[in-house]
């Protein structure tokens, strides 16, 4: 085999002439064995097409060709020759051309050297030797010709023949769950040129699990054709030691967190690597600082010199020795010198490497009177109530955060604040509220799961750990602690000490970045907001722009605070109008508007406040109710003012809110001021939001089941969006059925919203209900409306919002009624 290095006599422009020569490799009959990237780059030749073409093809002639005489002879001694050859166009140009000697007497320049092999195509047993020991395959898809090559590595991944026929959808259904995943990311790749990587379980054909790291890239070629390559990685073992690494991780911090000695595991770099919360405890105890995971030992002890380089000669001891035992104490300047037997042990690989040390240290005065388990209560609890300090709530918190991110386990933190304790701490003195705080504290712990965490972070405040609690459950546990707080007393020298308390709720997985503190913070600003409402509030955390900045919240709720109990609202009515046929008398739906609290000068904002804005916020902060006793309170007075109304006023409905559901004694309170009323009880109507009535399926029968025994009607306001409207219409008696605002926009234009409203307007009838669409605004929906039809119809198009006082003068003659509601 001859190897023959070449140069072009006059170099293309802009090419370098100290350019790396061409490689050819002859065999003795004359025939091309190998040519590297440059030699097929200079002839124009493609990839392996010069591989098996005669020598004596590429010369312009015999004289030119190197295996002819006397042109070998002058070869073989070293030296080189000028020749004339053909490209693969055709055309003629001149070389230098001479032999590359591999043995001793090479010259330096000819010495072996390493070079990159580019497109120099790969012996197949090289190939198929780095798949095996690589434990990979590849894939190469050509759409174009609907082409998929698999390498034999891929096959064997698989578990399958190299060989074996397969089609797409087959080799997907080895992937099980994943099938859609992988799908997705190989069109995504293949439409918008997008690469991807995963890593993703198999079921071979042999039913073994493997896990794959599967990669795929275009290989477009300037758009004239498009490729999708990429790999599968076998990465089994590297899941499975993960999956181990992560148990024996467990494993080790169960161990530590079950024994009441001082341990921790240091690397050789002085880097805590393991440490249990006993160790903890007493190195904050004796240094002021809490050492953690990845902390430097010296950088703990940077303002303690003396025992830094002390710790740090016992540690290089023991990573240098066998174990050792010393008794000291952790720090030279304690005051009382509590000695700690500690045993230094090193730690090896199974390899022999020096991985670091571990550090068990144990009190041996308070192991001998069985008293260590004394001091660490104490380090964690509280001294006045038995219950957590705030210390150990954060450690807690800590976990709590980091199972909810790690599991998705719900968690809720809530934050406690006892109503007025101020005042009755001058009343009664420290003795009595001491003994208020133990009772209420025992009372409360008894109302909490086991696995719930509750402490007392200052001196009437308390910090609860909800543990797998949704926002929903939370939100009852809130309402049933306040509940019994509040009607919790507590005898004191012939008094009775007893107070509400107001709540800020968290739920955890709501806040993805905070720190516990930060947590514990927002928690106390959420409390503090509720409390600015009034004594036993609730305030739950919301995220985005329902919850927004607390410091703007608190300024809003002022506002609606100022509004309730200075009764600024202006009612309004807005018209209901029939649809299907003509029908006597007024069907009105009162609006409520507030006016906010006027500036230092008295000056008052010319722009009411509406519900959208403002219901948010009193449903978050249990405000509804209020807001409702006073709009309904408000109205049955205007009706008294106006006796006239009596013969023309076939229908006046209110909104209910949440809160006023949630309230066991609205409805009754809602039933007597009806029955006081001059009017007929059957010409008042309490509307239930379909997802309150969902949401709070008792609270809504109860309800409704007193307004309907006081001879009240019951309408379902925005029927349609749950689903339930079937099942509600007669399980609250509904009179009335009030389409969802969804329903009815686009009407005209979506078939499937047809469906939906002329099926709802079927169960109506089916149930002698009365049918309303709210919101037309224009005379398609108007149109479409009328053509199914509904009984009444609301919106700008048919009637704009009015004051109150503007129902009172005598109807116009003509005039057609409305339906009513609190809220508009």
């Amino acid at each position: 085999m001859r190897e023959y290095l070449i140069k072009r006599v006059r170099t293309e422009p802009g090419s370098s002439a100290n350019a790396e020569p061409a490689s050819l490799q002859v065999d003795d009959e004359g025939v091309i064995q190998a040519a590297d990237d440059a030699a097929e780059a200079l002839f124009g030749y493609g990839i392996l097409e010069m591989q098996g073409l005669p020598m004596k093809e590429l010369v312009a002639s015999r004289e030119d060709n190197p295996l002819m005489p006397p042109l070998n002879d002058a070869l073989e001694q070293g030296q080189s020759a000028l020749i004339t050859v053909r490209h693969a166009s055709g055309y003629f140009f001149s070389i230098n051309l001479r032999r590359s000697t591999s043995d001793a007497t090479a010259s330096t320049d000819e010495a072996m050297r390493i070079r990159p092999r580019q497109a120099t195509p790969l012996d197949t047993r090289v190939f198929r030797l780095a798949e095996q020991s690589g434990g990979l395959g590849i894939w190469e898809l050509d759409p174009d010709f609907n082409r998929l090559h698999w390498s034999e590595g891929l096959y064997h991944l698989l578990d399958l023949p190299p060989g074996n026929q397969l089609d797409p959808e087959h080799v997907l259904f080895y992937f099980q769950e994943h099938q859609s995943q992988v799908r997705r990311a190989i069109l995504q790749c293949l439409r918008q040129g997008e690469p991807f990587s995963m890593e993703v379980p198999v079921l071979t054909a042999n039913q073994n699990h493997r896990w794959l790291r599967l990669t795929g890239r275009s290989l477009d070629d300037s758009g004239k054709r498009r490729l999708i390559a990429g790999s599968a990685v076998d990465i089994t073992a590297r899941r499975a030691d993960a999956h181990s690494a992560q148990v024996w991780k467990y494993r080790t911090e169960s161990v530590l967190a079950a024994s009441n000695d001082l341990i921790v595991i240091m690397n050789p770099e002085l880097e805590i690597v393991a440490v249990n919360q006993a160790y903890n405890d007493a190195f904050q105890a004796a240094f002021g600082v809490m050492p953690n995971v990845g902390d430097q030992l010296t950088d703990l002890l940077a303002d303690y010199p003396e025992e830094r380089r002390l710790y740090a000669r016992l540690w290089e001891r023991a990573m240098s020795q066998e174990g050792f035992c010393i008794e000291m104490p952790l720090a030279q300047s304690e005051e009382q010198q509590t000695v700690y037997e500690i045993q230094f042990n090193r730690i090896f690989s199974p390899g022999g490497e020096l991985l670091g040390a571990a550090q068990v240290a144990r009190d041996k005065r308070v192991s001998q009177l069985d008293g260590e388990d004394h001091v660490h209560y104490l380090n964690r609890h509280d001294p006045l109530t038995g219950l957590l300090n705030r210390r150990e709530i954060l450690q807690r918190l800590h976990r709590a955060l980091s199972l909810q991110r790690e599991a998705g386990t719900p968690h809720a933190l809530v934050h406690l604040d006892l109503d007025g304790f101020s005042t009755l701490n001058a009343r009664f003195g420290s003795g009595g509220c001491d003994r208020y705080l133990r009772e209420i504290s025992s009372m409360m712990s008894g109302r909490l799961r086991q696995r719930d965490a509750l402490a007392r972070v200052a001196s009437d405040q308390f910090v609860i750990i909800l543990d797998n609690c949704g926002t929903e459950e939370a939100v009852k546990v809130c309402h049933n602690l306040r509940d019994a707080v509040s009607a919790f007393g507590f005898e004191w020298r012939g008094d009775t000490i007893q107070t509400t308390v107001s709540a800020g709720l968290l739920p955890l997985h709501l806040v993805t970045d905070e720190s516990p503190e930060q947590c514990l913070t927002l928690a106390a600003d959420l409390c503090e907001t509720a409390k600015a409402t009034g004594p036993s509030s609730l305030n739950l955390y919301r995220t985005g722009a329902e919850g927004g900045d607390e410091t703007a919240t608190r300024e809003d709720l002022a506002q609606l605070m100022y509004a309730i109990t200075t009764d600024a609202i202006e009612l309004h009515f807005q018209a209901l109008r029939p649809i299907a046929s003509a029908t006597w008398g007024d069907h009105v739906e009162v609006l409520a508007r507030l006016y906010r609290e006027p500036d230092d000068q008295g000056r008052r904002a010319e722009e009411l406040w509406r519900p959208a804005s403002f219901m948010p916020l009193a449903e978050r902060f249990d405000l509804g109710y209020a807001l409702d006793r006073r709009v309904i309170a408000r109205a049955l007075a205007w009706l008294e003012e106006n006796p006239l109304m009596q013969p023309r006023l076939k229908m006046i409905s209110f909104n209910l809110s949440a809160s006023s559901l949630l309230d066991a004694s609205f409805a009754d309170e809602v039933a007597h001021q009806i029955e006081a009323s001059s009017f007929e009880a059957t010409s008042f109507c309490f509307e239930i939001r379909e997802t309150h009535a969902c949401r709070y399926p008792d609270e809504a029968r109860r309800s409704a089941e007193a307004l309907r025994a006081a001879g009240c009607r019951i309408a379902l306001d925005a029927a349609g969006i749950s689903g339930q409207t079937h099942n509600l219409i007669g399980d609250l008696g509904i009179s009335i059925v009030k389409l969802d605002e969804s329903l009815v926009h686009d009407l005209a234009d979506n078939p499937l919203q047809v469906i939906m409203v002329e099926a709802i307007h079927r169960m109506a009838l089916m149930c002698d209900a009365v049918t309303v669409a709210p919101f037309i605004e224009d005379d398609a929906t108007l149109r479409k409306v009328r053509e199914l039809g509904l009984h009444f119809g609301q919106g700008y198009r048919l009637t704009s919002p009015e004051l109150l006082d503007q129902l009172a003068p005598p109807a116009q003659p003509g005039s057609r009624g409305g339906f009513f509601r609190a809220r508009g």
